[in-house]
């Protein structure tokens, strides 16, 4: 009987973000694919599992095929891991599901932790639509027409970045789109776990007061159609209908899509 492909998601911070059937699946089968054996290492001695480590990454999947093949006709199972979340995610997978949809060999996709999905809860995005993009491409045109090409989605549209890149990513953003609302989530699941709520624009002046350090996770809001906003006005409107101060930010930043700092300080000159 052929053997079964299971791909695992692991932890995107805290290393207890591992479901029971993970842990089980991992200790089953008969050797994992890691996308860095050295980095996934800590996680199977942390739960005990001391199946052995392949290499499988970006650079090898293509290569990576035939052997896994071999393994499945053998009658060995195969789990698929990244160094965090779901593979297949902006992350090494993706080229072997497609092999295994062509060849109708069975695999399974275990839930749990993905950084979007968070993040799209933590930016309280309305009733959970937005899209999904991941990672800009590297070169600044190239990022320039992705952006523009998404000018116009109606639904908040959510990318990874990296530290180093953050900067310029808001860069990008106030070129091709303007000044947008955005939400950063950084460090998810960690320690320093953090919630920015800013624009781009806002963002990159005040940037020396934010801590640049882990993976980013991006929620860049929709445009909103060609109307300005009497922040202060909608402001006194929503307290003359009885609302307190701080119900009236949020109920502004919602109403608006702007973020609520902003509204905030605009709520300070009343």
């Amino acid at each position: 009987m052929a053997g079964k492909v299971y791909f695992c998601p692991t932890p995107i911070g805290n290393m207890e973000d591992m479901t029971v059937r993970a842990i089980r699946v991992l200790k089953e089968v008969d050797v994992i694919l890691a996308e860095d054996t050295r980095h996934s290492m800590s996680l199977l001695k942390h739960y005990d599992i001391h199946t052995p480590l392949e290499s499988y990454h970006k650079f090898n999947e293509e290569e990576k095929l035939n052997g896994i093949f071999r393994r499945l006709d053998a009658g060995e199972d195969v789990a698929v891991i990244s160094d965090a979340g779901m593979p297949g995610v902006s992350d090494p997978g993706g080229v072997l599901l497609a092999a295994l949809l062509k060849e109708g060999r069975p695999y399974e996709v275990l839930p749990g932790p993905c950084a979007h999905v968070t993040a799209s809860v933590m930016a309280c995005v309305e009733e959970g639509r937005y899209l999904f993009w991941g990672f800009l491409p590297q070169k600044h045109g190239q990022r320039l027409r992705a952006l523009k090409e998404l000018e116009d989605i109606p639904v908040p549209v959510i990318f990874y970045e990296a530290p180093h890149r953050i900067e310029r990513f808001a860069e990008d953003v106030v070129e091709a789109l303007g000044n947008r609302p955005m939400v950063l989530v950084r460090e998810i699941s960690k320690i320093y776990e953090e919630r920015i709520e800013t624009t781009a624009l806002d963002f990159l002046q005040n940037i020396d007061s934010y801590t640049i350090k882990g993976e980013f996770a991006v929620v860049l809001m929709p445009k909103r159609e060609e109307e300005t906003v009497d922040v202060e006005k909608a402001l006194r409107e929503k307290i003359a209908e009885g609302e307190s101060p701080s119900k009236a930010v949020k109920l502004v930043a919602k109403e608006w899509n702007l973020p609520k700092n902003l509204v905030y300080k605009e709520s300070l000159k009343l």
